[in-house]
């Protein structure tokens, strides 16, 4: 499951959430959750470090142009901690395109790690407790636990947008 997640970042085009749902199903919301932690943590030290290492031309090859050009606010040095760490926080955002691009700004590895893992855990430990009621079909439980975590990431995705829009405006 740990390499499951971490080819999941590496590949950048699968979305996270059916993994760790899966994680949930097949080893419980505890153990699944670490598990894709850790799998996080791995993918996105290897995505970093070539990134770093390789490049923008490396970048581009996982990142069209056009969406290097909407992510610019990773260059505020100021605000990259904080732009990460919600983008980190609501589920469905795309965080493994933030990996990649990370590893062409400033921030250094740990700092990235450190704020992009913490911003993870609800999501992954949501997903993972969905996933936890599948797997003793407790259909219910997981349908609730999965809108209720969709309500809560369009919440937060409407509070980031808002804010993103006044940022724009200054």
């Amino acid at each position: 499951m740990i390499g499951i997640s971490a080819f999941q970042i590496i590949v950048a085009v699968m979305p996270g959430e059916p993994i760790e749902i899966a994680s949930g199903y097949a080893f419980g919301w505890l153990l699944g959750a670490i598990l894709c932690l850790l799998g996080s943590i791995l993918g996105q030290t290897i995505v970093f470090l070539v990134t770093k290492k390789y490049g923008l031309d490396f970048v581009e090859i996982f990142i069209s142009e056009e969406k290097l050009k909407k992510i610019k606010f990773l260059e505020d040095k100021y605000k990259i901690y904080l732009s990460i760490f919600f983008i980190f926080l609501i589920p469905g955002t795309p965080k493994d395109v933030i990996s990649y691009a990370a590893g062409i700004t400033s921030i250094k590895l740990i700092p990235f790690l450190l704020i992009s893992t913490v911003a993870r855990i609800p999501s992954i430990v949501s997903s993972t407790i969905g996933g936890s009621y599948l797997g003793t079909k407790n259909y219910k439980m997981a349908i609730i636990i999965l809108v209720v975590t969709l309500i809560i990431s369009l919440i937060l995705f409407l509070i980031y947008k808002n804010h993103e829009k006044r940022r724009n405006y200054h």
